[in-house]
């Protein structure tokens, strides 16, 4: 994946109602709206992207993000 790609795919996540994701269990889909679980494929799509490009997201970087799931 191209940076093009990329910034198209952030440019996508921009135009989505996903607001209301902040603080909730993103893993309950079923209470979701269309908006708010396709968002969560473009991250997906968009960190894959980074990772590919060696792009750092800066979200890891601390380790923090792995141990805090790790911890639970």
């Amino acid at each position: 994946m191209d940076t093009v790609k990329i910034k198209s795919l952030i440019n996508q996540l921009s135009h989505l109602d996903y607001h209301n994701m902040y603080l909730n269990d993103f893993l309950l889909t079923w209470e979701k709206s269309d908006d708010e679980v396709w968002a969560t494929f473009l991250v997906a799509d968009i960190l894959r992207g980074l990772r590919q490009k060696n792009i750092s997201s800066r979200i890891f970087d601390s380790g923090l993000g792995i141990s805090l799931f790790r911890d639970q």
